[in-house]
């Protein structure tokens, strides 16, 4: 990480020097002219001084590109200065320039106000903006900027006459300063209007900053770890980790702001880097923000597991990534304006274009959706063992786009969230207990009372059993098959996972084994039993009871057929003995099933 901030610096460092051909001016002007893109952007004042922005903007272009007659018609001077000499105006702002290297400290272009009103609530009225200070004999002034109308009543903004009668004083205080800087400076070539060794002594600068503000940093972590004790083993560590990156940044530019002041170097110069520093700044801010995301989602991460509260997990996973990707838009936002470009029209061409967007991202926006629903509706969690079609596996990672799911082989299926919330969705984690159903198969030859016996027993096994739930527990004779006597068991395990289910299973299984084996019966397996004897035919004697039985039926009118009269059923209701309380001993108990 640190590697990766060093490379973002540098290159923030080499994207602004290479901005600041586009943002003072390529070409160096000579003359009063005036650029015909300044005319077209404002056809009312052509030097562009209707906002306090533009008039700072259009200043210090005019200096970078050694153009100090039109750098003049910025100012508004006091009312003892001849403004009619070209030659005076030329001479007074290059000593302004000197001025403001050494003692001037203004804001960057990029953050003042851009409104023909300029701020209303800043407390110095509606005539005036302040847009920095200066140091002046150890005494700090605003640097004002103020309204002023011309004959044709047009209002614009321009250095205020305070301003410039407060540098003007300075000057005449210090005669020999500006002869002293000039014969300095002259010694060396100019780039972009300004040394070129202020250029590279900014590049110094700059890196060197970074360097002492990392060990400012190195030694504010070193002695928290002293006084911090387990600071490794604390779940807040990872805070203080968060903020060193951006701390690191912010003395940067703290440090760059106010040596290069101390040094004088080109107010050109200055204003240039401006820009790179607030990019910094808001730089620091957003990898602040990003590794305060991490850190937060890491903290409710490891707070929901210690808790098994799992469900939560895949939203953490989902809130992290969409922070992260929203931060990322408001960034980019935010970079660009500060470099000048009109983001308010590009985010009309996006409203313009919004509708074929949406066309064609159709499918990510319905993704998107999906792990909306997958989130919020949470059919699952991330952890969670579950299917869908065709594919059981554990749910690892729900995305913005796609879910990610580990098979029972070990592979890794991945799935677009809006395929994945339309499935059908068994959740195994979700269940509270594990059915046990099954159905065994007991031989012919069992009895009666063994099939009591056993059925007495299975179901005292379920009772007792501690894994098992009581309702309903059952173990039921449920009929004839084609080679077992069929006994259905039926209940739910009392278990946390998959693997408990199995060992309790087991148990079971065990137990069943044992009660049939107890019982002088055993476990049916298909076969096919042929008896060899000899056929005794009918009984003539119980035939010929039971057709006399029918006739008396007949005869006294009593034969209950196609239906049983009401009578009939009420004088034969409830006279089977259910539940068998008493023992029989008469040889039906021992006829075979």
């Amino acid at each position: 990480m640190k590697c990766n901030i060093s490379a973002l610096i540098t290159a923030l460092v080499i994207f602004g020097l290479l901005s600041c051909n586009s943002l003072f001016g390529q070409n160096i002007i000579t003359n009063q002219s005036i650029d015909s893109t300044e005319i077209k952007v404002n056809k009312t004042d052509p030097l562009g001084r209707l906002t306090p922005r533009s008039c700072i903007d259009g200043f210090f272009k005019s200096i970078a590109n050694n153009n100090y007659l039109k750098a003049s018609k910025y100012i508004n001077y006091p009312v003892n200065i001849e403004t009619d000499n070209d030659s005076i105006m030329i001479a007074l702002v290059k000593k302004f320039e000197v001025v403001l290297n050494k003692h001037g400290k203004i804001d960057p272009v990029r953050i003042l106000n851009n409104s023909t009103e300029g701020n209303n609530n800043d407390g110095l009225g509606l005539n005036f903006e302040n847009v920095g200070t200066l140091e002046l004999d150890q005494n700090t002034a605003p640097f004002l900027l103020e309204k002023v109308k011309l004959d044709n009543n047009l209002k614009i903004w321009l250095i205020s006459s305070e301003t410039s009668g407060n540098i003007i004083n300075y000057l005449n205080n210090n005669i020999n300063y500006y002869n002293n800087y000039t014969s300095t400076n002259n010694k060396y070539s100019k780039w972009l209007g300004a040394p070129a060794l202020d250029w590279l002594a900014m590049i110094i600068l700059a890196l060197a900053s970074y360097v002492l503000a990392w060990l400012i940093t190195v030694i504010i972590s070193f002695f928290v770890r002293s006084f911090w004790k387990n600071f490794k083993q604390s779940k807040y560590s990872r805070f203080l980790r968060a903020l060193l990156i951006p701390l690191r940044l912010v003395f940067t530019v703290l440090i760059v702001l106010n040596i290069s002041r101390i040094l004088g170097l080109s107010i050109v110069v200055r204003q240039a880097f401006g820009v790179i520093n607030l990019i910094l700044m808001w730089t620091a801010l957003f990898i602040f923000i990003w590794l305060l995301i991490d850190a937060l989602s890491s903290f409710a991460d490891d707070r929901l597991r210690e808790r098994q509260i799992f469900s939560g997990l895949s939203a953490i996973s989902f809130l992290k990534n969409s922070a992260k990707f929203s931060l990322i838009i408001i960034a980019i936002l935010i970079i660009f304006e500060t470099l000048g470009f009109n983001i308010t029209a590009g985010i009309a061409a996006l409203g313009v274009g919004g509708i074929a967007l949406a066309l064609g991202a159709q499918k990510t926006v319905e993704n998107i959706v999906g792990g909306l629903s997958v989130v919020f509706d949470q059919p699952v969690s991330v952890g969670d063992f579950c299917k869908f079609g065709n594919t059981l596996g554990t749910v690892e990672k729900i995305g913005m786009r796609s879910t990610r799911i580990r098979t029972t082989a070990r592979t890794v299926v991945t799935i677009p969230n809006a395929d994945f919330s339309s499935q059908i969705i068994e959740n195994f984690a979700k269940r509270d207990m594990f059915l046990f159903q099954t159905t065994i198969g007991l031989r012919y030859e069992t009895s009666t009372n063994q099939m009591r016996y056993i059925l007495i027993e299975l179901r005292n096994l379920l009772y007792a059993h501690p894994k098992v739930d009581r309702n309903p527990a059952r173990a039921r004779f449920i009929g004839y098959g084609s080679d077992a006597l069929n006994v259905e068991l039926y209940a739910y395990i009392l278990a946390a996972d998959w693997n408990e289910f199995l060992a309790v299973q087991e148990d079971i299984n065990l137990r069943i084994a044992e009660v049939v084996e107890s019982s002088g019966s055993g476990f049916a397996f298909p076969s096919q039993t042929v008896y060899l004897s000899k056929d005794q035919g009918l009984s003539e004697s119980k035939k010929k009871a039971a057709e006399e039985k029918v006739q008396k039926w007949i005869d006294d009118d009593e034969l209950q057929m196609p239906e049983f009269d009401e009578n009939t059923i009420v004088k034969i209701e409830n006279t089977i003995q259910y539940p068998i309380r008493k023992s029989n001993n008469n040889s039906e108990n021992e006829q075979k099933l």
